[in-house]
């Protein structure tokens, strides 16, 4: 069973990135689909290959002896992965009209200096509402000591601005414009100190959450934009997404053994440990079997995950937390237990019809990855569309896929949703200024 498992998951890696690399044909810039496609390959392929030989090893990861005990389901999972695949495609294959690439044009039509005003804007913005959250922790700095213990769940403080913690993405989205501007030829200096301190602020941002994969992630987001702008093949982007994936997660390794957050004593049991959550999270609701029929409600409740925390409270309950439950036995801040474990695409689809859910939660996905293409294809500059559909692609196209649950998603999806809210902002100001002074 081992040896065909095995064969399977090197199978599906192979398929996967096949698959990735026919997308690009006749394609200037790798589209999201060939993103999604290559993290599916990635994780459920050559992923669940080394979870699989660690857990009959033996090796001490949480959820290994589920892996290791029901073979019976490995055929099940693997044919989870291809309903996957297959309704990524489907998802990807509806049509999506001009329209969308028609609004996005009219919102980003914008001069170089019009993009600099905005940039500054967010940046500003996201620095007073920054302030307005540390506040209550007195100040900046002072919030750094609870950063950690607050995102572990085991301390809490009563902050009336709570709800502004994801608007630090305002400075992550400025150090985007301004770096695309510059990129485009507009060197002043006042475009150049605004980038760096829209960097240096959103290196505090980052620190702050305490999130590992984050500071990462912001820098390859303009690693791929550069290259993208440098007009590689777009086959050769993709493969070299692979090798680049594998190199991140060291460079996570590396950072996680220096700031001792969840390190590892070698880099092959810290790969184990890190991507094993989406496999151990699909045995354990199939073991459990009280929450594969959810239906469709985590999907049609996602929106409500772009309004505070505190005005939801009691109308869901986040997947996140029920397979944190259904895993460690408790929900996170009870009994001991420090932090949520992600729910990723397939496991998502699986609490909410079995494996039908996994196909239909995949249809959606590429749906959605579509929609976004066609938006940021709307975009006239090269720069600004590049480093936009950089973030879409890490962040949304290839990330999305194993941190697949609404909440992690929205949060994702939302920096795109305050950048257009900016520009709008910016727009409706210079209209109502324009017929004020007529």
């Amino acid at each position: 069973m081992i040896v065909i498992t095995s064969v399977a998951g090197i199978l599906i890696f192979f398929v996967s990135l096949a698959l990735a690399v026919v997308c690009t044909q006749r394609k200037e810039y790798p589209p999201l689909i060939s993103w999604s496609l290559l993290a599916t390959g990635l994780v459920y392929g050559l992923g669940w290959v080394t979870v699989v030989h660690a857990a009959i090893s033996g090796a001490d990861f949480l959820g290994a002896e589920r892996i290791a005990h029901d073979k019976g389901s490995w055929v099940l999972y693997n044919l989870s992965v291809l309903f996957a695949i297959f309704g990524i495609f489907l998802g990807w294959s509806v049509p999506i009209t001009s329209l969308v690439t028609g609004i996005a044009s009219r919102i980003f039509f914008l001069s170089y200096r019009e993009l600099v005003f905005i940039a500054w804007f967010m940046l500003i913005a996201a620095f007073v509402l920054r302030y307005l959250y540390v506040s209550a922790f007195g100040g900046f700095f002072s919030y750094l000591e609870y950063s950690r213990a607050i995102r572990s769940g085991i301390f809490e403080i009563n902050n009336p601005w709570s709800f502004l913690q994801p608007f630090g993405h305002l400075a992550l989205f400025s150090s985007y414009i301004f770096w695309a501007a510059r990129r485009d030829g507009n060197k002043t200096l006042f475009n150049f100190l605004g980038f760096w301190l829209a960097f240096l602020f959103s290196v505090y941002i980052l620190y702050s959450w305490s999130g590992r994969a984050g500071f990462v992630v912001y820098l390859c987001v303009f690693l791929l934009a550069f290259i993208y702008l440098k007009r590689f093949s777009a086959r050769i982007v993709v493969i070299g997404g692979a090798v680049g994936s594998l190199a991140a997660l060291y460079l996570l390794y590396i950072i996680s053994n220096i700031f001792e957050i969840k390190g590892a004593d070698n880099f092959s049991y810290y790969v184990v440990k890190e991507i094993s959550f989406p496999f151990v999270g699909f045995f354990s609701q199939l073991e459990q079997g009280d929450y594969l029929y959810r239906g469709f409600t985590d999907l049609l409740y996602s929106p409500l995950y772009l309004l505070p925390s505190s005005w939801t409270t009691g109308l869901m309950e986040g997947v996140e937390q029920i397979n944190t439950l259904v895993i460690s036995g408790a929900k996170k801040g009870d009994y001991g237990v420090t932090g949520t474990i992600p729910v990723d695409l397939i496991t998502l689809g699986l609490m909410q019809a079995h494996v039908f859910g996994v196909f239909i939660t995949s249809v959606v996905f590429g749906g959605f990855i579509k929609l976004l293409q066609a938006f940021f294809d709307g975009i006239k500059s090269d720069s600004l569309c590049c480093i936009f559909l950089a973030y879409a692609a890490i962040k949304i196209g290839f990330i999305s896929i194993f941190y697949a649950n609404p909440s992690n998603f929205i949060a994702s999806v939302f920096p795109v949703l305050l950048l257009m809210l900016s520009i709008l902002f910016y727009k409706s100001l210079m209209l109502i200024l324009r017929l004020g002074i007529r």
